[in-house]
């Protein structure tokens, strides 16, 4: 009997993603991101820890969703919500 190898989970891609890509450059300077929800290939972030207080927190938000859009065109949105 053959194997078949199950394709990863797109929201273990996307998690690994962001832990890989996203995070370490955010947590060097403090910050976080909380994943809020994903649902109907639509995923939600929230900047957490230093990002929250930053006077740049709404370009950080931008560029995260856009990263994740381009390395996963399959999603429809990427909302990153800020307190700014």
């Amino acid at each position: 009997m053959e194997t078949v190898v199950q394709p990863v989970s797109l929201r273990v891609a996307v998690e690994k993603f962001i832990d890989q890509r996203i995070l370490p450059g955010i947590m060097a300077h403090g910050g976080d991101i909380d994943l809020v929800s994903f649902e109907n290939r639509v995923l939600v972030l929230r900047l957490a820890g230093a990002c929250v207080s930053c006077g740049i927190q709404a370009f950080t938000a931008d560029a995260v969703a856009n990263y994740i859009l381009d390395a996963f065109p399959e999603l429809d949105d990427v909302r990153v919500e800020t307190d700014g």
